[in-house]
């Protein structure tokens, strides 16, 4: 292995970025060329041949394997010819035919290479036959396949859905397409046909993406969920991953954060550890480490998404896949296809789903004034000041106003005998709902495939993807804008009288230390700009029969740059004294080696596919980051860091390598189309860890048993379709920080900075920062599946039920800091064990001609827990805000990751009485300062007293059920379709709640705050207005856990086409307009802004309700043009 690593050492070394124009323009030539100099390869064959008294029909053979040319004939016709001598040297394939033949029997000699031999006669009888194919709903259909049974000869329907055949008069057509019912057709001397496809029953025919290939969705035994890639073209969604929301059993899509462009996280079969969980995406087959990798995919390139699940689909992807593969192929033309270009684009507008109702000045002015009255003390200037008691600015409307978005691409493709091509180009525009957030992206593709001869195929994939967006910082509290617009006091004006913007910094400790958020975004200059090329080139030959070689090179290249310019701002309470720019780079680059051996074969009734392969893998990231103070002119052309006169900080500047070598096998058999089969097997080294344990072996199996094949099961007519699966394997997680088996050291300058101070002043120095662990290694998962599969009349009606088991062993977690000094961090350790446990439902349906409606139900219910982590009561903790006194999350051993974690309630003390009597204060040395109206703390341990000790786990935030459910209706060219989510059985924690109620701080409070508690009876859930902390009213408890359940319509679209015949008018192949809703309506009894929360600090805090983004409901209006 180490020669053969060191012959590929060059993938290690960075490409200028200029590689990646150069591969755009490269891939255009290649294309264009391999097009013209396809359509002579037939024409230019030359044959030498010296044969004596030989049959024609053995010469036809020889021919048949020189060159690409195939032979029809009447063998008895060809043998009236008897035995001919041949002698030719450099010649034509019409000059060779000549010679054997003469003027005896006539022949045809087609573009593709076929050569039809007529009895004398007949050859009026043969000829080209031509037609169109279309659907139920008489739209044309692209790429279908038409071929002549019994023989080779085939064509594809083009962009208009025509074709034209070469065939005899008493010839039979077949007809094929992907998702249509096979059509058998009799020529019958017809020349013209219109032939109508039935979209079939069922998708079990259908051909699934499953690594390194493709298989039949009927023969897979592991778990695959696949998505068309029409169901989520023009969705009005910035990123793939929103776009598969509900479509896919045992898929969550976890919403971070709502600003534009952003991504959320994936989880495939609950979260299996409590580091990086997102799933490996391969892109046309080139793997990225790059979280967001899908966001720069346009959703109109993709041809299907298909979703590995269990250790049998993914174990052929080892080390990345134990949180699951999600396979992103994008669209390809067909050869034989005529030129067809596509346009599609949409426009619309959006606006927050909803808004929190807050006190209006008035009220805030009111309760602020009742603390002081309720503490006895005086009260405190501006609320003596009934300026403060007028209502003059609604923060949220202020800055959360309507969006835009703007979508357009254009795709090209066809293809002739010899080549395919796919070009795209697209552009997404998205303004979000708070004023001066956008995002936009733009992106091209080309992709192709060559045939040259009968024993090379060449291809590639290019995309070129550049984004943008603003950087709004939305979730932080004190800065975040949402939190500020919550907090905000509303009798302060955006802007003043004197055109200056409105401050609290006047009594920054009444009215609140936080900024006006108006003015935050006026004055804000910053963006992040990310540029992306992903490609890769194939080429795949036959060595040997059913046995074919393929190589593949992949390169993934991605620069970010971002750019913050905070303008001194003296004027507000959190004020900048000086302007200053940040800027920052990094680079991420992958290059990708594959061999490839690929075996099919079909002897009777046994059907064997076997893929072997080794594959090197390289990763190289760097980043750079200086930020400098010290701007006299800060006028926009004047914002570099050249001008700045003060260098606060800089660091990067180094290189972060790493590798992976592989070598993988999997097998597929089939007896019968009874009894399947599937053996995979991968080994990777990564250069992650140490020698000793560089190497993990990832074996997988899985079985299958289709019964409704079985002799037994053919008088069962409404069984159509019943299959039992089940597998078990092992795959690996390298996610995690590289060479924590070496110690790390930093550099720094003065004590403090790995540094030291001499003489007063800092010197630079290096210190140890991490310790090592020579023996980490991969994170482990085991998994087991068991799944029944069911068809039902002629699969119009389809199920399956899964079970999964899924063991996460040799998890790393932290290293517990207890007894150490200094700031030495001591390395991870493979002591954290994780299950998860979970049933998949699906149901579907679909039927119907001129009338088609279809419905698919999916569920999943799962079961996470921690059973592993450091014992004797250790955890990993999650706070709020980033404040040690809130501590919100913990993770145990017997609970789910990121439990919320904290004091149970019972209610309020209504009474003095209540107090005094309460046995959770018997011990307790708080109990003179507790006042009716406060909370009341459950003594969980039963001391006698409320401390940190009773504390206790609060609620789950990861779903016990997650659901999704589409339909589709059309009729004579109007259609419908609509897709629904749902989550049940999760708990979240309103944080922003727990401080939007809590009167002890300084800023604007919810309205809820007006039910609170004034006397006995009058609330027992909203404590006083007080000023008073000695109860902790507002410290981490149950009173901020709310049901998270909600069902909510993602998709809501209506479309119309218009009528192929007035199309035909306009020279036009076809128009389709519609209109969609996104996010028309949710039903849930969350109180915060979405009850769609994701992931803060890792995985260790979820569900945590910080004023995220608000959902944006959107309605837009599209067309689809086929020229």
């Amino acid at each position: 292995m180490k020669k053969i690593t060191k012959a590929f050492a060059w993938l290690f070394v960075q490409p200028p970025f200029k590689i990646i124009l150069l591969m755009k323009g490269t891939s255009l030539l290649i294309m264009f060329t391999c097009l013209q100099v396809s359509a002579s390869v037939y024409s230019q064959k030359k044959f030498s041949l010296d044969l004596k008294q030989t049959e024609v029909s053995n010469i036809l053979t020889r021919i048949q394997k020189e060159s690409d040319y195939r032979f029809f004939y009447n063998y008895s016709s060809i043998k009236k010819l008897g035995k001919v001598s041949l002698q030719v040297k450099n010649a034509s394939i019409n000059d060779v035919l000549e010679a054997i033949m003469g003027n005896k029997l006539p022949y045809k000699i087609t573009a593709d290479g076929v050569v039809f031999i007529y009895d004398q006669g007949a050859a009026k009888a043969q000829g080209p036959i031509k037609g169109k194919v279309v659907d139920a709903k008489g739209e044309t259909l692209i790429g279908v396949s038409v071929k002549l049974q019994g023989t080779n000869v085939g064509a594809t329907t083009d962009g208009n859905g025509t074709f034209v055949i070469n065939a005899p008069e008493t010839g039979v057509l077949e007809f094929s397409y992907v998702g249509y019912e096979k059509q058998i057709v009799k020529i019958a001397g017809q020349t013209n046909l219109t032939i109508t496809m039935v979209e079939t029953n069922s998708n079990l025919d259908e051909i699934v993406v499953v690594g390194y290939g493709t298989a039949k969705k009927i023969d897979v035994t592991g778990s695959i969920a696949s998505v068309k890639g029409s169901d989520i073209q023009n969705l009005p969604v910035s990123t793939v991953a929103s776009a598969l929301e509900g479509r896919a059993t045992g898929v969550n899509i976890v919403r971070n954060d709502g600003t534009p462009g952003a991504a959320p996280s994936i989880r495939i079969r609950g979260t299996g550890t409590i580091n990086d969980a997102n799933p490996l995406v391969v892109i046309d087959g080139v793997p990225s480490s790059n979280p967001d990798a899908l966001s720069d995919v346009n959703p109109n390139d993709i041809a299907s998404v298909e979703i590995l699940k269990d250790a049998s689909s993914s174990a052929i992807y080892g080390t990345r896949a134990a949180n699951g593969v999600v396979l992103v192929t994008t669209k390809r033309g067909t050869y034989s296809q005529k030129l067809s270009t596509s346009i599609n684009a949409y426009t619309g507008v959006s606006k927050s789903t909803k808004y929190i109702d807050l006190l209006t000045a008035p009220d805030l002015y009111m309760l602020k004034r009742e603390r002081y009255t309720n503490d006895g003390v005086a009260f405190e200037k501006p609320w003596e000041d009934a300026y403060y008691a007028t209502q003059r600015t609604d923060w949220q409307k202020a800055i959360l106003g309507s969006g835009k978005v703007n979508n357009i691409d254009v795709n090209i493709q066809g293809g002739n005998d010899a080549s395919t091509y796919y070009f795209s180009t697209s552009f997404y525009d998205e303004k979000g709902i708070i004023d001066k957030s956008y995002f936009n992206r733009f992106s091209t593709r080309i992709n192709s495939e060559h045939k040259f001869k009968s024993w090379l195929k060449v291809g590639q994939n290019l995309q070129v993807t550049y984004g943008e967006n603003n950087g709004f910082n939305n979730n932080d509290s004190q800065a975040g804008l949402l939190f500020s617009a919550l907090r905000y006091n509303p009798a302060i004006p955006t802007v003043n009288e004197d055109g200056s913007f409105g401050t609290s910094k006047a009594f920054a400790n009444q009215l609140g230390d936080i900024n006006n958020p108006y003015a935050t975004i006026q004055k804000a200059d910053a963006y992040n700009r990310k540029y992306r090329a992903v490609a890769n080139v194939f080429a795949e030959v036959p060595i040997y029969k059913d046995l074919n070689f393929r190589v593949n090179y992949g390169f993934d290249g991605t620069i970010n740059r971002s750019y913050s310019f905070d303008i001194q701002d003296l004027n507000q309470a959190r004020q900048n004294s000086n302007s200053t720019l940040t800027h920052g780079e990094e680079e991420i680059y992958s290059h990708l080696l594959d061999l490839l051996l690929i075996y099919d074969k079909q002897v009777n009734k046994h059907h064997i596919t076997f893929t072997g392969g080794y594959s090197l893998q390289s990763f190289r990231n760097s980043f750079f980051s200086a930020a400098k103070t010290g701007y006299d002119d800060t006028s926009k052309e004047q914002r570099t860091l050249d001008n700045g006169k003060t260098l606060l900080a800089a660091s990067g500047n180094f290189k972060d390598p790493s590798g992976l070598e592989s070598v993988f096998a999997r097998g597929f058999y089939d007896y019968d189309s009874r009894f399947l089969a599937t053996l995979t097997f991968r080994a990777d080294g990564s250069s992650k860890f140490a020698s000793s344990n560089r190497w993990g072996y990832f074996p997988a199996f899985s079985l299958g048993w289709r019964l409704s094949n079985e002799q037994f099961m053919k008088n069962i007519s409404w069984i159509s379709n019943l299959k039992i699966t089940g597998g078990w394997g092992e795959l690996g997680n390298q996610n995690v920080d590289a060479f924590q088996y070496l110690s790390k050291i930093a550099v720094g300058n003065g004590y403090g900075t790995n540094g030291y101070t001499f003489g007063g002043s800092g010197v630079s120095g290096s210190a140890v920062v991490r310790t090592a662990n020579p023996d980490i290694a991969w994170e482990r998962a085991a998994m087991t599946n068991i799944s029944v599969e069911a068809g039902f009349l002629q699969n119009k009606l389809t199920t399956s039920i899964t079970w999964f088991d899924k063991n996460t062993k040799s998890m790393l977690v932290p290293a517990l800091q207890i007894g150490t000094a200094g700031r030495v961090i001591a390395p991870d350790r493979n002591i954290g064990t994780m299950n998860n446990q979970g049933i998949e439902v699906d149901l579907n349906y679909q039927s119907g001609n001129e009338f088609q409606y279809s419905f698919g139900l999916n569920g999943s219910f799962i079961k996470n827990k921690v059973t592993q982590l450091y014992g004797s009561g250790a955890f990993l903790s999650s706070t709020v805000y980033g404040r040690s006194s809130q501590e919100i999350s913990r993770t145990y051993e017997g609970q789910p990751i990121a439990s919320f974690y904290g004091w149970k309630t019972a209610g309020l003390y209504q009474t003095q009485a209540d107090i005094n009597s309460d046995p959770y204060l018997t011990n307790d040395s708080r109990k003179g300062l507790i006042k009716p109206g406060d909370v009341r703390f459950v003594d969980f341990n039963g001391d006698g007293k409320i401390d940190g000790l009773d504390r206790t786990y609060l609620g789950n935030p990861n779903p016990k059920a997650t659901l999704g459910f589409q339909t589709k209706l059309s009729y004579k060219g109007i259609d419908l379709s609509a897709n629904l989510t749902g989550v049940f059985g999760v708990s979240l924690y309103n944080a922003d709640r727990m401080q939007g109620v809590d009167p002890t701080y300084s800023f604007n409070l919810y309205a809820e705050a007006l039910n609170r508690w004034t006397g006995p009876g009058t609330s027992n859930s909203m404590p006083r207005m007080s000023l008073d902390r000695s109860n902790e009213n507002y410290r981490t408890s149950d009173l901020f856990i709310e049901n998270g359940n909600y069902v909510s319509l993602k998709n809501l679209t209506l479309g119309y086409t218009i009528p192929a015949a007035l199309m035909k008018k306009v020279t036009l192949n076809s128009l389709r307009l519609y209109v969609t809703g996104q996010n028309l309506f949710m039903i849930t009894n969350y109180s915060g802004y979405t009850p769609e929360l994701g992931y803060t600090n890792g995985n260790r805090q979820r569900g945590v309700d910080v004023a995220q983004y608000p959902s944006v409901r959107s309605f837009t209006f599209g067309l689809t043009l086929k020229l």
